[in-house]
């Protein structure tokens, strides 16, 4: 990994995803493996695919081999991630959180007339359809092509947390779709967990990430979000439909 790259993800709002076999056995018995089936099971529903599967191969976009891990990394604009896949089938994964970065080359102040919005500064907002719902619909969807693929046939623990949220408040990003109130953490790390079985992976991932997102929104004092819409937000990324 590109040395200061973690340092620079964890200075500002950030997500940590860890997924965790039930066993201890290794999953892969070749090091490529590790890095094959990342790629082979990695999710594009947006345009930019979740893990990010790096192709310039420079210092800013690159996949390498550790000890027992692949891991791959990327920093441009406000995509800044780092993910590792171990051969015992444990993936983790950090990426920044991307509302932080939009001030970058003024795309804060482009949105702000586009969306009719003020402009979007550090740790001030979390986006909670592109941010939150179809983030953690994203990394249940790969989370289910691993399983899949036979990685976590004896069931996987998930643990999913948000980090340097103290102050946030949720954000639509659509002029479009309003909140009535104000919603703002005072927690500065959400930390999610659970543990799901192969078939719960396989035929409810949807339904698996939507757990995780009304958590999310719970915790910044949500708790009434319209679960419909939710839903229907999610079938719209995994159909394309935006």
């Amino acid at each position: 990994m590109k040395k200061g790259l973690l340092d620079t993800i964890k200075s500002r709002g950030y997500w940590r995803i860890n997924f965790e076999p039930l066993v201890d056995a290794k999953k892969f018995k070749r090091l490529a493996e590790c890095r094959e089936a990342v790629e082979k099971a990695s999710i594009s529903f947006r345009g930019w695919d979740y893990p990010h599967i790096p192709r310039r191969m420079d210092d800013d976009d690159n996949v390498a081999a550790g000890d027992n891990y692949y891991e791959g990394w990327t920093n441009w604009w406000n995509h800044i991630e780092f993910w590792r896949m171990y051969q015992s089938g444990q993936f983790l994964n950090y990426f920044a959180v991307h509302e932080d970065w939009l001030e970058l080359e003024g795309w804060d102040g482009l949105l702000g007339r586009q969306k009719q919005t003020p402009a979007v500064k550090p740790k001030g907002v979390l986006n909670i359809i592109g941010g939150v719902v179809y983030q953690l619909t994203e990394v249940f969807q790969f989370l289910s092509r691993l399983t899949a693929a036979g990685v976590y046939d004896e069931g996987v623990r998930v643990s999913i947390s948000l980090h340097n949220t103290e102050g946030r408040k949720l954000w639509t990003g659509d002029f479009m779709r309003h909140l009535f109130q104000e919603y703002k953490t005072q927690l500065d790390t959400i930390e999610f967990s659970n543990t799901f079985t192969r078939e719960e992976i396989l035929t409810k991932p949807k339904e698996c990430a939507f757990q995780a997102v009304i958590y999310i929104f719970e915790r910044f004092g949500w708790d009434n979000p319209p679960h419909g819409t939710i839903n229907q937000d999610q079938e719209n990324l995994i159909n394309r439909r935006f």
